[in-house]
């Protein structure tokens, strides 16, 4: 070992011999002396993963995940996880990560690509095959940093890659206009009323008012799903320009876990959402509502919409089918009324700017991919442009009168 010190603190080195028998080395920069002891044991514990290099994949798997659960969010863990062991870990088991070559990877490939969805029967779609490459992708970065294994098979191989003679598929984004939803809302809200009505004892009025005021949040205020599912009485600000805190967001359908609160998707996502006034009168009422059924139990970290807890998905995707088949409405997707939101943004002349901040995106040019067909006119502004430039020019003269063959 060494310790070298440099302009910044010092650089910690460790030596180690490689499975060829040449030698390798280490290092770690830190800005304390005191932190050099700690450096030194984080590389000797590396520096004999390097020399053993034996670890297979279910080992490997292992630790990746537990990794992740540490440094990432809990959906990202999950959803890596659930790839890698659904995907991977049948097919390289206990095979040694180092030995990984081009052939394993292409073999690999064609496995998945042969498999089917287990919801649709399909074949996966790429852009899920191309995500379960991601996945691989990041299991062997983590191989790299533990264990040194630099293996770039994987990398050789490539992504999956679509049919070259294949049409695109047209992507239309589906959103519900205010009057819409008007419709929905109203439909709900009789629903609610009628199944009170029928057997006030066993219905649970507080849950299903919750989930009116839900889905009001999303299409008003275009919130993701689980950012709405979050929201507390204390994330709701009164006043002259009521606003709601997004701040986390609410992860279901995990296995084992009821449900997770985690931060939101970026940092981007962490916002203040300015909110009409229609909606913050219903904001009002619930709140009323639930100060009153929680009576000394009532706090600020009730749930907006679930009280003590969040609303379970399937609770609150079952009544929306219901209030949207009872009126006829195309169905749309939860997250569907999200677009909506932006929709009608747009339609008001919004700066794209001011809708990439208020939708939590992490830059316009995520706005803009997925609302450009929003923007058709941008094309035909374009054009005019040129027109009005060339407004005085003539045609070149006797190009009328000319019989020209093309």
């Amino acid at each position: 070992m060494s310790v070298a010190k440099t302009k910044t603190g010092y650089l910690v080195q460790v030596y180690y011999t490689k499975e060829d028998g040449s030698r390798g080395r280490i290092g770690k920069r830190v800005k304390k002396y005191s932190e050099v002891p700690a450096a030194k044991k984080e590389l000797e514990d590396m520096a004999k993963n390097y020399s053993e290099r034996t670890v297979t994949f279910d080992r490997l798997i292992d630790e990746y995940v537990a990794w992740l659960k540490a440094n990432r969010r809990l959906t990202t863990a999950k959803n890596a996880e659930k790839k890698l062991r659904t995907h991977v870990q049948p097919y390289f088991h206990n095979k040694r990560v180092n030995d990984l070559s081009y052939v394993q990877v292409n073999q690999w490939k064609a496995r998945v690509n042969e498999k089917l969805s287990e919801k649709t029967g399909e074949p996966l779609s790429l852009v899920y095959k191309r995500n379960l490459y991601t996945a691989f992708h990041g299991l062997m970065s983590f191989a790299l940093k533990a264990y040194g294994i630099g293996n770039n098979a994987l990398e050789r191989a490539g992504n999956f890659i679509g049919d070259p003679n294949a049409k695109p598929k047209e992507k239309k984004l589906q959103y519900w206009t205010v009057s819409q939803f008007t419709k929905f809302a109203s439909s709900m809200y009789d629903i609610i009323r009628e199944k009170k009505e029928e057997d006030a004892s066993a219905f649970n009025y507080g849950q299903s008012q919750g989930i009116l005021i839900f889905y009001h949040i999303l299409f008003y205020a275009g919130l993701r799903r689980g950012e709405a599912n979050a929201l507390q009485v204390k994330d709701f600000h009164d006043g002259e320009h009521p606003y709601l805190s997004v701040t986390k967001s609410v992860t279901m359908k995990m296995k084992g876990i009821e449900y997770s609160v985690t931060p939101p998707k970026n940092k981007q996502s962490v916002r203040n959402v300015p909110i009409p006034k229609y909606l913050a009168e219903l904001i009002r009422l619930r709140i009323d509502y639930l100060k009153a059924k929680g009576k000394e139990d009532f706090s600020d970290d009730y749930f907006l919409c679930g009280g003590k807890k969040p609303i379970p998905d399937t609770t609150a995707d079952v009544l929306k089918g219901e209030a949207e088949k009872r009126v006829g409405l195309p169905h749309i997707r939860v997250h569907d009324l999200r677009h909506s939101y932006a929709s009608m943004l747009i339609n008001k002349g919004i700066d794209i700017q001011v809708i990439s901040r208020l939708m939590g995106h992490g830059s316009t040019d995520i706005t803009y991919k997925i609302y450009s067909h929003f923007y058709p006119e941008t094309n035909y502004s374009a054009i005019e442009g040129i027109d009005e430039m060339m407004k005085d020019e003539k045609t070149p003269k006797g190009m009328k009168d000319e019989e020209t063959e093309l």
